[in-house]
C-alpha cells in the first residue's frame, strides 16, 4: 500500500498548500449558496408572478434573505482568500496579472453588479411591482454566476491551459513522453527564433506547427517550459540558462550581449505574444476544461442549495404541531419545491455536468485521470472491486468500453524535469506523478453523491405517491439535516480532487508550486491560526443563518 499522504506531502510548500485548500474550501462552502440560493429565489418568484400565490413570494423572500447573509460573509472570505493567494503565491499572482488578467479584472464588475442589485432587491422588495422584481432577482443571480464564470475560467486555465497537448493516446493506450509530450502551444516572436537553434529544440521534442508574419507557432515540451519559467522567476540570465544549450551560436557570436539578457525578458516576450495571438480577453475561456468546469460548479451550487433548503423545510414539517393551515401550505410547497430541485440538480450534475468534467480531464490531463482511476498496482482501485468497473470508466471517458485506460505506473516520475538539470528539478519539484490519494477522494465523492441522489429520489417518490409531505416517512425527514453535511462534503471532495490532483503543477505544464510560492512562507503556527479563523467564520455563519431563518421557532404570521 502506497503512503498516500506522504506522496501528497512530497510536493513543495505542503503547509501553505493545505492552508490555500482550506481557504478555497471555506470560500466555496459559502459561495455555492450565493450561486444557488439566488437562482432558486428567482425561480420561486417566477412561480409567484405566474400564480399570484403568496406562499411562493414568501419562499422567494426567505431564500433571498439567506442569500443576502451568505453573500456578505462570502465577500469577506473571498477577500481573505485572494489576499492569501497574493501572500502565499506571489509569482503566480504576478503571472496572472501580467498574462491572464482580464477575467480577474472583469470579476470586479461582477462584484459591483452583485452589491448593487442584491441590496436594491432586498430593500425594495415591497416597493416594486412583480415585473420589476423579476428583473431585479434575475440580475441578482446573474451577478454571482458572472463572478463564478470569471474565476472558474482562471482556475480552468490552471487545470488545463489553452494550448496544452496531452501525452496520452487513448486509441493505442500509449504514453507519448518519448516524443516530448505533454507540450504547450506557444507563439515565439520571429526575432527570438533567429536567436535559437531550432534543430536542437526539435531534437528535444519541440514541434513547429505554423509560421505567422512575425512569429512561429510551436508545441514546446512542458519540461522545457517549466524550466524556463523557473529560471525566469529565479533571476537567471541567458548565459546561465538552458537557453544557452539551444542558442544559435552564430547569432550569439554576432550579438554577445544576449547572454546577459534576463530569462524573464525572453519568457515574457513569448508569453505576451502567445496571449495576444490566442486572445487577451478570451485565453482563459478557451481552456479545454472551462465549459465543463463552470457547468459543474453551477450544478454543485444548485445541488447543495437545494438539499439544504429541503432539509430545512423537512425539519419544519416535523415541528408542525398546531401550526395554522396557511403556514403548513407554505412549508409543504417549499418542501416539494426543494425536493424536486434536489433530485433534478443532482441528476443533471452527475449524469451530464460530472460526466463532461470527467471526460475533459481524461482527454486533457491524463496523468491526473490515471491517478483518479488508480490504474496502478500500488493500491487497490475501486473499479477493480466493482464488476465491469474499468470498462464502464473507459466507456464514459472515451466512448468505448474496450479503450485502454492510461497506466499510472508508466508515468515517468521525471517527465517534467529538463534532462540537463534533472537533479535540481527533482530536488525542487519532488515528483512529476500526481498523488494517488485523489482516487479515494474521487470515489468517496462519487459514492456519497449517488447516496444523496437515492435519498432525493426516495423523498420525491413518497411525495408523488402520497401527494402530502406530512405523510413522508419520519425517518426520511429525520436524516435530512445529515444530508446537508453529506452534500457539503461531496462538494468539498470535488474541489479537493481538483486542487490536489493538479499537483505537481500549479499551472499544468507551465508553473510548479516552488516557483509560484513565496520565499518567506508563514510558520506552521501562523498557518494553523488562519485555518482556525476560516473554520470559525463558517461555524459563525451557520449559526447566524440558523438564528435568522429558524429561531424563535414559531411560524410567522401570513399577511
Amino acid at each position: 500500500m502506497a503512503d498516500l499522504l506522504g506522496q501528497w506531502g512530497q510536493y513543495p510548500a505542503f503547509s501553505d498548500r493545505v492552508l490555500s485548500l482550506i481557504g478555497i474550501e471555506a470560500h466555496w462552502a459559502i459561495l455555492q449558496y450565493v450561486v444557488g440560493l439566488s437562482f432558486l429565489s428567482f425561480i420561486a418568484y417566477l412561480i409567484y408572478a405566474k400564480t399570484n400565490d403568496k406562499k411562493w413570494e414568501r419562499l422567494a423572500y426567505t431564500l433571498f434573505k439567506g442569500f443576502v447573509i451568505v453573500f456578505a460573509v462570502g465577500a469577506a472570505t473571498g477577500t481573505a482568500s485572494e489576499f492569501g493567494l497574493v501572500l502565499l503565491w506571489p509569482n503566480l499572482t504576478e503571472a496572472a496579472g501580467r498574462y491572464i488578467y482580464f477575467p480577474l479584472y472583469a470579476e470586479v464588475f461582477a462584484f459591483l453588479l452583485e452589491v448593487v442589485f442584491i441590496y436594491l432587491t432586498y430593500y425594495g422588495w415591497k416597493k416594486f411591482g412583480k415585473s420589476a422584481m423579476v428583473v431585479l432577482l434575475f440580475l441578482s443571480f446573474i451577478g454571482p454566476w458572472y463572478s463564478a464564470a470569471m474565476i472558474v475560467s482562471v482556475n480552468s486555465y490552471m487545470v488545463a491551459p489553452t494550448g496544452i497537448v496531452p501525452a496520452y493516446d487513448p486509441n493505442t493506450g500509449a504514453w507519448l513522453y518519448d516524443q516530448g509530450y505533454p507540450k504547450m502551444t506557444l507563439v515565439v516572436p520571429s526575432n527570438l527564433v533567429e536567436a535559437l537553434n531550432v534543430t536542437a529544440l526539435q531534437a528535444a521534442g519541440m514541434t513547429v506547427k505554423d509560421t505567422l508574419s512575425d512569429a512561429v507557432v510551436v508545441e514546446m515540451p512542458v519540461k522545457i517550459v517549466q524550466r524556463l519559467v523557473y529560471e525566469a522567476w529565479a533571476g537567471y540570465t541567458v548565459k546561465d540558462s538552458i537557453l544557452a544549450l539551444v542558442a544559435n551560436k552564430d547569432y550569439v557570436q554576432a550579438h554577445p550581449d544576449i547572454l546577459n539578457v534576463p530569462v524573464k525578458d525572453i519568457v515574457d516576450k513569448i508569453l505576451v505574444k502567445t496571449i495576444e495571438t490566442v486572445g487577451v480577453t478570451t485565453v482563459t475561456f478557451k481552456s479545454p476544461v472551462y465549459l465543463a468546469s463552470i457547468l459543474h460548479v453551477i450544478g454543485a451550487a444548485l445541488t447543495v442549495s437545494s438539499f439544504t433548503i429541503m432539509a430545512a423545510y423537512a425539519m419544519r414539517i416535523k415541528s408542525y404541531g398546531k401550526s395554522p393551515k396557511e403556514y403548513k401550505d407554505y412549508v409543504n410547497a417549499a418542501f416539494k419545491f426543494a425536493a424536486v430541485s434536489a433530485l433534478v440538480t443532482i441528476a443533471i450534475q452527475g449524469f451530464v455536468f460530472g460526466h463532461e468534467m470527467g471526460t475533459s480531464i481524461a482527454h486533457y490531463n491524463p496523468e491526473k485521470f490515471a491517478a483518479m482511476e488508480a490504474t496502478t498496482d500500488q493500491i487497490t482501485p475501486v473499479t477493480k472491486i466493482l464488476p465491469g468497473g474499468e470498462k464502464l470508466v473507459a466507456l464514459l471517458a472515451y466512448g468505448d468500453p474496450n479503450a485502454p485506460l492510461p497506466n499510472y505506473d508508466k508515468i515517468p516520475s521525471d517527465y517534467c524535469f529538463f534532462p540537463a538539470t534533472l537533479q535540481e528539478d527533482a530536488a525542487r519539484i519532488g515528483s512529476c506523478k500526481p498523488p494517488l490519494i485523489i482516487h479515494y477522494l474521487y470515489y468517496a465523492k462519487t459514492g456519497l453523491g449517488i447516496l444523496m441522489g437515492l435519498y432525493a429520489l426516495a423523498i420525491v417518490f413518497y411525495l408523488w405517491r402520497t401527494k402530502d409531505p406530512e405523510k413522508t416517512p419520519r425517518w426520511l425527514l429525520s436524516v435530512a439535516p445529515l444530508s446537508i453535511i453529506i452534500i457539503q462534503f461531496v462538494s468539498f471532495l470535488g474541489w479537493a480532487v481538483r486542487e490536489i490532483g493538479r499537483k505537481p503543477w500549479t499551472i499544468y505544464g507551465v508553473m510548479t508550486p516552488d516557483v509560484a510560492h513565496t520565499v518567506n512562507p508563514p510558520s506552521v503556527g501562523a498557518v494553523t491560526l488562519v485555518a482556525i479563523f476560516f473554520l470559525a467564520i463558517l461555524a459563525a455563519l451557520g449559526y447566524s443563518v440558523y438564528r435568522f431563518l429558524w429561531l424563535p421557532g414559531k411560524p410567522e404570521e401570513v399577511k
